[in-house]
C-alpha cells in the first residue's frame, strides 16, 4: 500500500498545509513584507491580504501546549500571497511560515476540481517556497533561519451518501464509533472529538504528535458531511529547511496510515483513500 493519497482522493481531499515555526525575525515588519512579496512571491502569488497574526504552538513532554515564542505578538503581521484561483497560498509572519494547497472549482463551466498533486509535488512546492522566504532574511540582513516546530495537516470532508446519511451513522465511518444506542439517548445529531497520538523515533523516544479533528457539519441543502482533519506537530529532526522536510515526511506518513486507521474500512474504501 502506497503512503500516500491517488489523485482521485480529491473527492474527500480538501487542503493540505506544512508550516514551520522558527525564531523571531524582529524587524519583520509591513515595509519588509511588502518588499518579500514583490521580489519573490508576486508573479506566481499576485494576491495579497493582510490577516491577523496566526497563533503557532510548541508541543511539550507533558501533552501541553506552549506558544510559540514571540518578543512582540501584537505587533506581528501575518500577510497571505495567493494565486490567482486561490488554490495556492503562501503565509509569513515574523515567526511564522506556511504553504497550502486547496481545492477549488475550475473556472471552466464544469464544476471539475484539480487533482490532489500528490506529496512530492506538494513538498517541493513548500520547500522552493520557504528557500524564498530564506533567500530573502538572508540577503536583507534580518537574521538566521532556525526552526523550531514544523506541521503538517490534510483536511478531508466525508460527505453523506450511500456510506452513511447523518451523525447516528457514523460507526460506517469512523472506527471509534458504533451503533448501539442506549436505552435513553436518541441518535447523535452532532458532536467534535480531538484524539492524540505520540510519534516517536527509532528509538521510541517521542518527536512530535498526531492529532485527528472530526466534526460534522451540514449545507444549507441540510447534507451532512464530516470534517477530518489529521495534523502531525513536533520538532524538525535535524537543522534548517532539511530538518523541517524530514519531520513533514514523517508527519506524512503518520498521517496517511493514522486515516486509513481512524477510519473504517468501508469508509477508506468509499472515498477513495485507499
Amino acid at each position: 500500500m502506497s503512503v500516500d493519497f491517488k489523485e482521485s482522493s480529491t473527492a474527500a481531499l480538501v487542503e493540505v498545509a506544512f508550516s514551520v515555526g522558527f525564531e523571531e525575525f524582529h524587524r519583520l515588519m509591513r515595509y519588509e513584507l511588502d518588499d518579500l512579496h514583490s521580489t519573490k512571491y508576486a508573479e506566481q502569488f499576485p494576491n495579497d491580504e493582510e490577516k491577523a497574526p496566526q497563533k503557532p504552538f510548541i508541543e511539550e513532554d507533558d501533552g501541553g501546549l506552549a506558544a510559540l515564542p514571540s518578543a512582540s505578538p501584537i505587533t506581528n503581521i501575518r500577510r497571505w500571497f495567493s494565486n490567482d484561483d486561490r488554490s495556492g497560498l503562501v503565509q509569513v509572519q515574523r515567526n511564522w511560515f506556511a504553504r497550502n494547497w486547496r481545492v477549488t472549482v475550475q473556472d471552466s463551466g464544469n464544476g471539475t476540481a484539480l487533482p490532489y498533486p500528490g506529496y512530492a509535488a506538494l513538498r517541493a512546492d513548500f520547500s522552493d517556497s520557504l528557500h524564498d522566504f530564506i533567500d530573502f532574511v538572508r540577503d536583507t540582513d534580518l537574521g538566521e533561519f532556525k526552526p523550531l516546530q514544523c506541521e503538517i495537516s490534510y483536511r478531508l470532508q466525508l460527505r453523506a451518501g450511500s456510506l452513511w446519511e447523518d451523525p447516528g451513522e457514523l460507526g460506517r465511518v469512523a472506527r471509534i464509533f458504533s451503533r448501539q444506542p442506549g436505552a435513553y439517548l436518541p441518535d447523535l445529531e452532532a458532536m467534535r472529538i480531538i484524539t492524540q497520538y505520540v510519534i516517536p523515533d527509532g528509538s521510541g523516544e517521542r518527536v512530535g504528535r498526531l492529532y485527528g479533528r472530526l466534526e460534522t457539519a451540514s449545507s444549507g441543502d441540510d447534507t451532512h458531511f464530516l470534517i477530518l482533519t489529521m495534523f502531525a506537530r513536533g520538532t524538525p529532526l535535524g537543522s534548517g529547511v532539511e530538518g523541517t522536510l524530514a519531520f513533514q515526511d514523517t508527519g506524512h506518513r503518520w498521517i496517511v496510515n493514522g486515516v486509513r486507521d481512524f477510519l473504517t474500512p468501508e469508509a477508506v474504501e468509499w472515498y477513495d483513500l485507499d
